[in-house]
C-alpha cells in the first residue's frame, strides 16, 4: 500500500489536488476558454516558444549537443528529467544554480547564503549544511562532485552556462548519478554552440550590488574556443553577509577530422563569502537583517558571571572561502554506429571556513584526480532498434583538512589535522531494446565501489568505511503518439555517506556510518495536447539508513553531526504544465503569451523508530524536516516581436516545512512576487531588469533541523532576502 493509513491516505490526496488546483485551475479554466485559439503548446519539458528556434544558426559540436538535441536525447529516458536553458533565467538577477532550478519540477532550491544554496531532489540530502551530498553534479560530463561525495554548489556560476540537464534519482546512470536525488549536468558554452564574438554584461542593483560578465566565442573549421569570466561584489541583504566572487572558465575544441572532437575545459573560481548565522525564528522574522547574536550563558544570581561561548559571526569574523582550479580533457571518437568518449580531470580546491568557536576554523586542501570511458551505439536486429551503452569511472583525492581554535576571527592553535583519501570507481551498462512501434524497453545496471579514509595525525580520530553495492534499473517508455509519452521504472540508488558526514568537518570524533540505499518506483507522463504540454510524474522510494543531521551544540547551525536514521519513504509528485497563446489578435500585435506552472509534493516520513534521534514520544510516522510538503510555482509571460518581455512570477509554500523529527515546529508559509523584463534597445544591446520579493514579505529561507525544537529552541532559522531590484545591460559584437 503507497500510503501510510487509509485515514492519511485520504488527507493527502484532498491537500494535493486542493494546492495543486489553486495554481493550475486559473491556467486550465484560461487555457479551456482560448483553446479553440491556440495553434501550438509550449513542448516537451515546459519549453518556451522562444526555444523552438534558440539553436537555428550555431554550429554543431561533437563533445557538446546544443540544447534541442539534448532534448532529444532526454525524451528517450523512461522517468523523470529535464532541461533548463539560460534564457528561462538570464533576465533576473541568477546568483546560484539553485536560482537556475527553481522551476524544475521535483527540485527545491533555498539559500543559506549569497551564492550558496540547499539544492534538494526527492528529499536528497535534506538537511545537510554547508557541502551538500545527495546530488551528483558535472559540468560537461565531468564531475564536479568531489570523490569524498559532496558537492559545493558555489563552484557554479549561471551565466557561464548554455544548459543544465536533470536526470532525477537513478534516470542519471550513465553519470554516476547513484544517490536518490540523480545527477545534474551542467553543459558550458563553446566556440561552436555559443553567440559567435565577443559578449559583455554589466549588472547592479540592491544591497550596493555589482556584477560584471565577458566572453568571447571563436570557431574555425578546425578549432573552436570560449572563454568567459565574471565578477561579483555585494554587501547582501544581512549584516555581515558580503560577497567577494570571481570565476572563469574556458574551453578549447578541436575536430579530429571526420572521426571526432577533443576539447580542453579549464575553471578557475575565488568565492570570499561572509556569514551572517541563524537566529531564533521570532528574531528571524522581526530582524531578518540582522546577523546572529553571542550566545551567553548567566548570569545565574544577580552579579554572577557571564560566560560567552560564542561571540558570534561579527566578532569571529565567520566567513567561507574557496579557491577552485579545475582541469578537464573530453574526448570523442565517432564510428558507424557507435562512439566512443574518454575524458580525464584534476582537481584542487583550498578552503579556508572560520565559523564558531566550537567548530573553529576549517583549512582544507584537496587534490582529485580522476577519469571515466564510455562507449555507446545502436543496431537492428529482426526489423527492430536497439541501443547500448557501458562505461566506467575512477576518481581518487587526498585531503589535508586541519582545524584551528577561532579566536576573534584569528588563527589559534591547531586543534586537529587529518589526512583524507577518498575512492570511487564504477561501471554501468544498458540496453534499450525497441518491442513495437511505440514500446520500448529499458534495462541497466550499475556497480559502485567506494572507499572512505580517515588517518588523524596527532589525535585519536583515525578510521575508514567500504562500502559497494549493484543498483539495477528496469524501465518502460510508451510513446502512445509523436507527442505524448508514458514512462514507468524502478531502480535501487546507493549513497556512502561523505568525508564530512564521517568526520564533522574535523571537528568530531570519526563516526562509521552505513550507506543509504533505496528501492525507488516511478511512473508518469510527458507531452503536448493543443493548449497545453506537461512534465508529469509520481515516485515512491524505500529506504533504508537515510542519512539525518542534527545541530552540534554552541555551533549556532553551521556544524551538524550525521546518523543513520532507519527506514523512510521518500514519495512525491512533480507536475509542469505550460501554456501558449496564438490569436490573430496578438499575432496582429507582435505579442506572445505564455503560462508555465510548477507543482512538487515532497512526503517523507519516518516508516520505523529511528536510531540516533532523541525526540519526544515515538518518531515514526512523523515527517521528515526541512523541506516544504508542497511547492507551487508560477509564471506569466508577454512577448514581443522576440525583442521585449516582460515576466511575473510566484513562488508559493502553503505550508512550511517542520523545523524538527519530533514534528512540533513549523516554519510560517510564505509567498513571493517577483518580475522580469527586457528590451532589446539596439540590434546587439539589451537592457534588462528585476525585481525579487515585492512584497518585501519575511521568510524563512533555509534552516538546521533539531531533534525537538519544543525543547531545544535553538537558533537554526536563515532569514530570506527582502525586497530587491537589479537591472543590467547585455553588449555583443
Amino acid at each position: 500500500m503507497f500510503f501510510r493509513s487509509q485515514k492519511i491516505q485520504y488527507y493527502q490526496w484532498l491537500v494535493i489536488f486542493s494546492e495543486l488546483g489553486r495554481t493550475a485551475a486559473a491556467g486550465l479554466l484560461l487555457g479551456l476558454v482560448l483553446a479553440p485559439l491556440a495553434a501550438r503548446a509550449d513542448g516537451v519539458g515546459q519549453r518556451r516558444p522562444t526555444e523552438v528556434i534558440v539553436v537555428v544558426g550555431k554550429r554543431g559540436s561533437a563533445t557538446t549537443p546544443d540544447v534541442s538535441a539534448a532534448r532529444e536525447r532526454l525524451e528517450r529516458i523512461p522517468g523523470a528529467v529535464g532541461v533548463v536553458d539560460d534564457s528561462t533565467y538570464r533576465d533576473s538577477f541568477t546568483q546560484s544554480i539553485g536560482d537556475a532550478l527553481l522551476f524544475t519540477p521535483g527540485v527545491f532550491a533555498d539559500t543559506s547564503a549569497q551564492r550558496e544554496s540547499r539544492i534538494s531532489i526527492r528529499g536528497s540530502g535534506l538537511n545537510s549544511s554547508f557541502e551538500r551530498r545527495g546530488i551528483t553534479v558535472l559540468r560537461d560530463g565531468v564531475p564536479i562532485s568531489r570523490a569524498g561525495g559532496l558537492t559545493e554548489f558555489q563552484e557554479i556560476d549561471p551565466i557561464s552556462i548554455d544548459y543544465i540537464e536533470v536526470y532525477k534519482g537513478a534516470n542519471g546512470l550513465r553519470y554516476g548519478g547513484m544517490s536518490l536525488g540523480g545527477a545534474v549536468n551542467i553543459v558550458s558554452p563553446t566556440g561552436r554552440t555559443a553567440s559567435p564574438g565577443v559578449q559583455v554584461r554589466l549588472e547592479g542593483g540592491s544591497f550596493a550590488t555589482t556584477r560584471a560578465h565577458g566572453s568571447v566565442a571563436l570557431a574555425n573549421e578546425t578549432a573552436d574556443l570560449y572563454v568567459g569570466a565574471t565578477g561579483l561584489r555585494s554587501e547582501g541583504y544581512r549584516d555581515h553577509s558580503d560577497v567577494r566572487s570571481v570565476y572563469g572558465h574556458a574551453n578549447l575544441g578541436i575536430r579530429l577530422g571526420d572521426l571526432g572532437e577533443m576539447r580542453f575545459y579549464a575553471t578557475a573560481l575565488s568565492d570570499n563569502l561572509e556569514l551572517a548565522g541563524s537566529l531564533g525564528l521570532r528574531d528571524a522574522l522581526d530582524n531578518p537583517r540582522d546577523a546572529a547574536r553571542p550566545v551567553t550563558i548567566g548570569p545565574f544570581f544577580p552579579g554572577g558571571p557571564v560566560t560567552v561561548l560564542d561571540p558570534g559571526p561579527i566578532a569571529d569574523d565567520w566567513d567561507r572561502n574557496l579557491d577552485v582550479y579545475r582541469a578537464s580533457n573530453v574526448t570523442k571518437i565517432e564510428l558507424d554506429h557507435a562512439s566512443i568518449e574518454g575524458s580525464f580531470w584534476f582537481a584542487y580546491r583550498d578552503l579556508d571556513h572560520a565559523i564558531t568557536r566550537f567548530a573553529g576554523i576549517i583549512d582544507q586542501e584537496e587534490k582529485e584526480y580522476g577519469g571515466q570511458l564510455r562507449a555507446e551505439g545502436d543496431f537492428v536486429w529482426a526489423d527492430r532498434d536497439f541501443a547500448w551503452v557501458v562505461g566506467a569511472s575512477v576518481a581518487s583525492s587526498d585531503n589535508d583538512a586541519r582545524a584551528f581554535e577561532n579566536d576573534f576571527g584569528d588563527r589559534g592553535d591547531l586543534r586537529s589535522r587529518s589526512d583524507q583519501d577518498a575512492r570511487n570507481w564504477f561501471v554501468y551498462a544498458q540496453a534499450d531494446a525497441e518491442i513495437t512501434d511505440s514500446w520500448t524497453a529499458i534495462a541497466g545496471l550499475q556497480y559502485l565501489d567506494t572507499k572512505r579514509k580517515n588517518r588523524a595525525r596527532f589525535q585519536d580520530t583515525s578510521g575508514q568505511v567500504s562500502e559497494s553495492q549493484f543498483n539495477p534499473r528496469v524501465g518502460l517508455l510508451w510513446d502512445f503518439d509523436e507527442r505524448t509519452q508514458f514512462f514507468v521504472n524502478a531502480n535501487r540508488s546507493f549513497e556512502p555517506a561523505s568525508m564530512a558526514d564521517l568526520t564533522a568537518g574535523g571537528a568530531l570524533d570519526f563516526t562509521p556510518l552505513r550507506a543509504q540505499d533505496a528501492w525507488t518506483f516511478e511512473i508518469g507522463s510527458r507531452g503536448q495536447r493543443r493548449f497545453v504540454a506537461w512534465d508529469l510524474a509520481y515516485y515512491r522510494s524505500w529506504v533504508e539508513d537515510e542519512f539525518v543531521d542534527l545541530p552540534v551544540p554552541g555551533a549556532s547551525g553551521f556544524l551538524s553531526r550525521t546518523f543513520n536514521a532507519g527506514d523512510t519513504i521518500h514519495q512525491g509528485i512533480e507536475a509542469g504544465l505550460s501554456f501558449f497563446v496564438d490569436r490573430p489578435e496578438l499575432d496582429e500585435l507582435g505579442l506572445g503569451l505564455s503560462f508555465r506552472a510548477v507543482y512538487t509534493w515532497n512526503d517523507f516520513f519516518f516508516d520505523s523508530e529511528p536510531d540516533g534521534v532523541v525526540g519526544t514520544g515515538s518518531l515514526s510516522g512523523n515527517q521528515l524536516p526541512a523541506i516544504p510538503e508542497h511547492v507551487l510555482l508560477f509564471e506569466a509571460r508577454l512577448e514581443y516581436q522576440k525583442k521585449a518581455s516582460v515576466s511575473v512570477n510566484v513562488r508559493h509554500v502553503p505550508r512550511g516545512p517542520y523545523v524538527d523529527f519530533a514534528n512540533t515546529k513549523r516554519i510560517p508559509d510564505y509567498t513571493l512576487v517577483g518580475i522580469s523584463g527586457s528590451v532589446d534597445v539596439l540590434e546587439n544591446l539589451r537592457f534588462f531588469v528585476s525585481g525579487e520579493n515585492l512584497g518585501d514579505e519575511t521568510f524563512i529561507s533555509n534552516l538546521t533541523t533539531v531533534a525537538d525544537q519544543s525543547i531545544e529552541n535553538a537558533n537554526v532559522f536563515t532569514p530570506g532576502q527582502g525586497r530587491a531590484f537589479f537591472g543590467g545591460l547585455e553588449w555583443r559584437y
